[in-house]
């Protein structure tokens, strides 16, 4: 007689092993564009301050005034939870002359990144929308009337009409850079480092020939790369998960306030069903995404 009873601490440290591995050597994109931290709490609330933008001019004995600061609305940010698995039968590990019940594992770290992935993305297609995310403001995060908080004025972080992958689209963005404000009206002096771009097809060569050339591409005198020389530092990034295959941002590292924050980071977890033979395994995660501050984010949105 053979006696034997829950098989699953046999092949536990296996699969294991094959979903860890591979859930690490995944290359994250959304790293790229999104601040990633973690929080312990379900939910995030933060809002938007303006202060005094500066001194002004007092007379002898005369004295100060004082400003009150403004808060702009209340935004709130709400973790989802997302989870998949998939079963192994104490038949299909006896019959497993291949190797191949290790699979699930591998496929179950794939999805758990692809996941992680396909929501990120959803904020680039989002952008101009606004429908699922938006920043503090109420609109989406690309605007052509961002509102402040102490100015009657409004900010463009998108062109009013919007432009392919090109010198003159980026320029265009560039141009909108040049006039960023904070919520008092002021100017801001910044600069964007990033460039996030699609899979359309003959785009990656059109960054490749902006970036590496000192003489303008795609111009019969082949005059000085004026963009080349605005942006030496410029990081170019792929988003191939995006469904927008034509979208394209120029955001600044320093001022992007896009998040990707983890309440529960992905686990791996098995149980054994003495019923049916079944090993069940499964995988979970808890996360949220959101956007605060547009700053930090310009971009097209051609068809």
């Amino acid at each position: 007689m053979f006696v034997q009873g829950d098989f699953s601490p046999l092949f536990r440290p296996g699969l294991r092993r094959d979903f860890r591995d591979s859930y690490e050597d995944w290359q994250t994109e959304y790293t790229d564009f999104l601040r990633v931290d973690s929080t312990t709490e379900p939910e995030i609330r933060g809002t938007y301050y303006a202060g005094l933008n500066r001194l002004y001019e007092r007379g002898d004995g005369e004295p100060i005034g004082y400003q009150d600061p403004k808060f702009g609305k209340i935004a709130v940010a709400v973790d989802k939870e997302f989870a998949g698995g998939f079963m192994v039968t104490r038949k299909t590990v006896e019959d497993d002359h291949y190797d191949k019940a290790n699979q699930g594992a591998k496929w179950l770290a794939q999805a758990s990144r692809k996941t992680y992935e396909v929501q990120s993305a959803t904020l680039l297609d989002d952008a101009a929308t606004g429908n699922v995310f938006k920043s503090w403001d109420n609109q989406p995060l690309l605007s052509t009337a961002h509102p402040l908080l102490r100015s009657s004025a409004t900010v463009a972080n998108t062109p009013a009409s919007q432009v392919a992958l090109s010198m003159t689209g980026i320029s265009a963005l560039l141009d909108l850079w040049t006039v960023m404000k904070d919520e008092n009206g002021d100017p801001i002096r910044e600069w964007p480092d990033t460039l996030v771009y699609g899979t359309n097809p003959g785009d990656i060569n059109t960054v490749l020939a902006i970036m590496n050339s000192q003489l303008q591409p795609f111009t019969a005198d082949n005059t000085d790369n004026v963009l080349k020389r605005r942006l030496p530092n410029l990081k170019p990034v792929v988003s191939h998960w995006k469904v927008s295959q034509k979208s394209y941002f120029l955001n600044s590292t320093k001022l992007n306030d896009a998040h990707f924050t983890i309440r529960r980071a992905v686990e791996f977890d098995d149980t054994y069903d003495f019923d049916t033979d079944v090993m069940k395994n499964k995988a979970t995660t808890r996360f949220m995404i959101y956007v605060f501050d547009w700053r930090g984010w310009s971009g097209c949105t051609p068809t």
